[in-house]
């Protein structure tokens, strides 16, 4: 599962920048991921700005995105436009596309 251990260091990166935890200080939103080889993992950002990746399914995510395991990866490797995926029906999106936008930026300042 090449993209939990892609988002894992992106996690990491995040909660060792002081600055970039500020930024995201009240964001509280559950990320779940979900790829073709039945994996599933999710992201929560906590109310300091720090996240948590955990593997499995959350009972109550506030977004879910789903696709193959290659285009997560790339998706989250920034190696795929994650509009151009949601569009092309690469990249689905159960809940708000404009958080998962936000997401996105967010790896984008991470990486």
């Amino acid at each position: 599962m090449k993209s939990f251990d892609v988002l894992n260091d992106y996690v990491n990166k995040l909660n060792a920048n002081s600055a970039l935890k500020s930024e995201l200080k009240g964001t509280t939103s559950i990320f779940q991921f979900k790829n073709d080889l039945g994996d599933s993992f999710y992201l929560s950002f906590k109310e300091d700005g720090s996240a948590v990746l955990t593997q499995g399914e959350h009972a109550s995510p506030t977004v879910v995105l789903t696709a193959k395991e290659e285009d997560l990866q790339a998706i989250i490797e920034g190696k795929l436009d994650g509009v151009q995926a949601f569009f092309s029906g690469k990249l689905k999106i159960k809940g708000d596309p404009f958080l998962a936008q936000k997401l996105v930026n967010v790896i984008k300042k991470i990486k």
